[in-house]
């Protein structure tokens, strides 16, 4: 554990090794104290000058609390740079694990993992890099000097504190298991809680708060149990501590004066035994709150290094020559095909395939239309385009390049995609459009508001691209989603954009004029369309027919319609509705400025 914590300490050591040198002097010069209050009862025993004895006493207690004043803020700067780092660390590493891995954990374990387990880990911290340090060489020093002053009373001391710290030891150990079942709790009320925030509206509209309420009871009653067993225990030790000290004091007091009496000890090294005594009260008490604090944080840091473990996506760039992020292939040939897919296989669990040998064709400037039953495969193929999980085997390529070819940045970069549930982030409408494209104008903003037919609807809300959208875009409707989502896409102008049943959420007026809108985006980027409106159907230049995990056909509409049965009964269970001949064509100059 105290290695796993050393390697989290990483760009802090400096600051904290800083902090351990000045609370080691100001340690240091506390031990130096009992020394010289020995110096001054003797002087006044024997009837000398007490001004010096006197004056370096001062000094000396002037001096510690100056130093460990600086000591003090050094520590808890260095605490919370540390607590900096190590949330930022973790930030970077969660928004990079790989799919297969993120897809196993719970978002509010997670989020508990970066906050409050980081906070343990400060704690312990500050107790194990300086705290447990510096109070260990106090107690050293502290035993040391009364070793000089009189070996009987210090080894009487160390007889009662070794007994105490048997038992110490052995509460210390169960603190460890118990708080790793705390904290474990603790993730899974955040993960709960997670989960029934962010589905409200389900879990109200199936009138679940009930069930949601007793869960999360259920999970907090554990927590209780766990902290209240740890308090338990925490609690058990103080007192033990306490009664070590007391008992270690009244020994020396006692054996002590009995010693004087028989003038085998002056009265100042009495006094300065029972100051060192004293003294060994405080860095006892610290050492024992350090090794709870350590055994709580043994939990904390095992489940942060459990993060760590997971892999994350290989952020690399292109090799040289051959393209980077931000930066589109050069143009191949008029034949290179836009996306190339060959005989993919993938699936999520091994040995049961959901892709079985894929291939697929976009051309540029193509409409492609990605139709099949649920369960065929469409939304796993987007996923493998996008690179969100390594194929099994096969291949994709766009523009001719493969996925060796370029970087993950420089691949996505390439490519714009329209989920089924078109997330909106917590923000504006600006930046949720300019979320892909960060340096997009306003003007950029309002063309293609105006492609996807919320020009009027923006401007008639008095904060325009201000308005807040509220949480996962709570303040907008589905349809007004599904077209922002759609503009966001397009505003990063990609060479192949995905969609995703683009048209699920759109009444006919507008589903008509996104119609439009996708035959004049042909002329900028390919697009492979996730389609079951037949609108969308019709106006593609080709359709794939997905049958369990494969390209069952392939051809135009009214090819498939005439040649492929799967695709006939395929059209005959979707009610749809033609496009009205009378509506005007919504003509679009420019649709991905």
């Amino acid at each position: 554990m105290l290695r796993q914590l050393w390697t989290l300490t990483r760009g802090q050591r400096r600051s904290l090794s800083a902090a351990l040198l000045l609370t080691l002097v100001a340690a240091a010069v506390g031990v130096a104290q009992p020394l010289a209050a020995k110096e001054v009862v003797d002087a006044l025993t024997a009837r000398r000058p007490l001004f010096l004895p006197v004056a370096a006493l001062v000094l000396l207690l002037l001096t510690q609390a100056l130093i460990g004043s600086c000591a003090a803020f050094l520590l808890e700067r260095a605490g919370e740079r540390f607590v900096l780092d190590t949330r930022t660390r973790l930030f970077s590493h969660l928004l990079r694990i790989r799919m297969h891995a993120f897809d196993r954990l719970r978002v509010g374990d997670l989020m508990a993992r970066a906050s409050t387990d980081v906070a343990v880990l400060r704690e312990a911290l500050t107790h194990l890099s300086v705290q447990l340090a510096t109070n260990l060489c106090i107690a050293l020093g502290s035993v040391s000097a009364m070793f000089v002053i009189d070996p009987v009373l210090m080894l009487l001391i160390l007889s009662v504190l070794l007994v105490g710290s048997v038992v110490i030891k052995v509460l210390s150990v169960r603190i460890g298991r118990v708080s790793m079942r705390l904290q474990t709790a603790v993730g899974a009320i955040s993960a709960g809680l997670e989960r029934a925030l962010s589905g409200l509206r389900t879990v109200r509209a199936n009138r679940a708060e009930q069930r949601e309420f007793d869960h999360l009871t259920t999970l907090a009653h554990r927590a209780y149990e766990a902290a209240v067993r740890s308090a338990r225990l925490t609690a058990t030790i103080a007192p033990v501590a306490q009664m070590a000290i007391n008992a270690a004091f009244v020994l020396v007091l006692l054996v002590g004066a009995f010693r004087v009496d028989q003038g085998a000890l002056s009265l100042g090294a009495l006094v300065a035994i029972l100051l060192y005594a004293n003294q060994l009260g405080g860095p006892i008490t610290e050492l024992i709150e350090g090794l709870a604090s350590m055994s709580r944080a043994k939990g904390a840091t095992e489940r942060i290094q459990e993060v760590y473990s997971l892999p994350t996506e290989e952020r690399t760039t292109a090799t040289p020559g051959r393209g980077t992020p931000q930066r589109r292939p050069a143009r191949r040939g008029a034949d290179t095909a836009a996306l190339e897919v060959r005989d993919l296989r993938f699936g999520y669990v091994p040995d049961t395939p959901v892709l079985r040998g894929l291939s697929l064709t976009v051309p540029p400037h193509a409409l492609v239309a990605l139709v099949g039953p649920s369960g065929a495969g469409k939304s796993t193929a987007f996923a493998l385009i996008n690179r969100f999980y390594e194929p099994w085997s096969g291949s994709i390529r766009i523009d001719g390049r493969s996925t060796t070819d370029l970087g993950l940045d420089a691949w996505r970069s390439h490519i714009g995609w329209v989920e089924q549930d078109c997330p909106m982030l917590h923000g504006t409408l600006r930046e949720n459009l300019r979320y892909a494209a960060p340096d997009a104008d306003d003007d950029s903003l309002w063309r293609i508001l105006d492609l996807v037919n919320l020009t009027q609807k923006v401007r008639s809300l008095s904060a325009g691209l201000d308005t807040e959208v509220g949480e996962r875009g709570a303040h907008l409707s589905s349809g007004e989603r599904q077209r922002l989502a759609i503009g966001r896409a397009i505003l990063a102008r990609p060479r192949l954009l995905l969609m995703d049943e683009p048209t699920a959420h759109l009444d006919p007026a507008n589903e008509a004029a996104l119609t439009v809108t996708l035959h004049n985006l042909r002329k900028e980027c390919a697009l492979l369309v996730i389609a079951h409106r037949m609108t969308t159907i019709e106006a593609a230049d080709s359709v794939v027919m997905l049958d369990n995990g494969t390209a069952h056909a392939t051809g135009t509409y009214a090819e498939l319609l005439r040649t492929d049965s799967g695709f006939q009964r395929h059209v005959a269970a979707r009610a749809y509705a033609s496009p009205t001949p009378t509506q005007e064509p919504v003509v679009v100059t420019d649709p991905t400025a």
